[in-house]
């Protein structure tokens, strides 16, 4: 009933958000990958060189999300969101019209960066600077277009391969962008005053009716706060160790004895509990504050990898997916609440382009991180109970920056 509500009285940018989330699919891994055996077979690469060529596309894209997230402070957002969604359409049809591997290469660096850079940063950072009440909510919402996307695109893109081909189901993407999914996004925009969001006065931000951020912080104030760095390793667990056990899931299964079709079934445990989470962590977000929240959000991702490490048991797969769905769909609505909490919305752009590009870089390194363990006798036992012991230290790490806010908010 409450969602019902508030989609009715904030419908125009609810909505915006979602399909921004929804259409930022088209440069998330899940994505990319269905066309990667074609792209692999037509330039002679092998998985290692493909993939090298990816890691590099992906930590390029983490680095110039820095630069082009803060210009969401202070660009109109008309304009803003037109420029991300104009290089999105420009990176599909790199991608269908790539004759050389260096434009390839450069097609991936655009999808990354618009796709699974901007398009998520621009939803998640405009829901967090509209919305003061029902900021939460509003993230739910917003954040629901990615499982959506990972629910409905695959099978999309796949028949669009099996009918067209890779290229021309790329050059499919870019269409629907520029004749569909733009138009939409500025008709929803329509009526938004299309203020920067540095022209707008200073005020305390409040989760409920109770103030939060007594001042905006800027990008170089927040480098040099303390708590900026005891909440990072808990906004970066969930991405970097599901990362990590994602990409090693053939050792993962091999090592526990399971078939393949065992864990790839359990991906929907997974998304089940990121969505319900997702949902109803957002009133939770609305009535007590994100920040308060994280020492405790990490509590599912470690009993997800301590199940992982003690059970052989094929239930364990189901287990470990649907409690580290919980963490993944707090994570999801968490992070821009957070920032905002502690720090404003005028420099909200800039803070979590920052994080965000962190969070990427973090992504980036599991696997190898993970791999290089498994290579010298490490077991993905080991390797899980590892991993618990950190999430749960990291979480211990955000007391004391909760502890901190709550002192001087009283």
């Amino acid at each position: 009933m409450i969602y019902l509500k508030f989609i009715a009285t904030h419908g125009r940018m609810l909505a915006f958000g979602f399909l921004l989330t929804l259409f930022s699919s088209f440069g998330q891994t899940f994505f990319i990958s269905l066309s990667g055996g074609h792209i692999r077979e037509e330039f002679g690469l092998s998985n290692a060189s493909f993939g090298l060529l990816y890691s590099v596309a992906t930590l390029g894209s983490a680095t110039a999300l820095i630069w082009a997230g803060r210009w969401l402070d202070t660009a109109d957002l008309r304009h803003y969101v037109a420029a991300v969604c104009l290089a999105l359409t420009a990176a599909c049809i790199g991608m269908a019209t790539a004759g050389h591997v260096a434009i390839l290469g450069l097609s991936l660096f655009g999808l990354r960066l618009a796709g699974q850079g901007l398009m998520p940063h621009t939803a998640m950072t405009t829901m967090a600077r509209r919305f003061d009440t029902g900021r939460g909510t509003a993230l739910s919402i917003a954040a629901l277009g990615h499982p959506t996307g990972e629910a409905l695109l695959p099978t999309l893109m796949v028949a669009a391969l099996a009918l067209l081909g890779w290229r021309t189901a790329w050059s499919v993407c870019a269409a629907v962008l520029i004749l569909a999914v733009l138009p939409a996004l500025l008709l929803l925009l329509r009526r938004d005053p299309g203020e920067a969001a540095a022209s707008a006065p200073a005020a305390p931000l409040k989760t409920g009716d109770r103030p939060i951020a007594a001042r905006d912080w800027t990008r170089a104030e927040v480098l040099r706060d303390p708590r900026f760095y005891l909440l990072l390793p808990a906004l970066l667990a969930p991405g970097f160790i599901n990362t990590g056990v994602f990409f090693h899931q053939i050792a993962l299964v091999e090592g526990k004895g399971w078939p393949l079709t065992v864990f790839a079934a359990s991906f929907a445990f997974y998304a089940a509990t990121t969505i319900a989470t997702s949902l109803s962590i957002g009133p939770v977000i609305d009535r007590i504050g994100a920040v308060r929240l994280l020492p405790f959000y990490l509590l599912p991702l470690a009993a997800a990898l301590t199940v992982l490490s003690l059970s052989d048991a094929p239930l364990g797969a189901a287990a470990f997916m649907a409690l580290a769905g919980i963490t993944a769909g707090m994570s999801a609505v968490m992070v821009a609440a957070v920032w905002a909490e502690l720090y404003g919305t005028r420099h909200l752009g800039a803070i979590r382009s920052m994080s965000v590009s962190i969070v990427v870089l973090a992504t980036a390194l599991s696997p190898g991180l993970f791999g290089w363990l498994l290579d010298r006798g490490g077991s993905f036992d080991g390797i899980a109970m590892g991993s618990a012991v950190g999430v749960l230290a990291a979480g211990l790490l955000t007391v004391p920056a909760v502890r901190h806010r709550d002192r001087h908010a009283s």
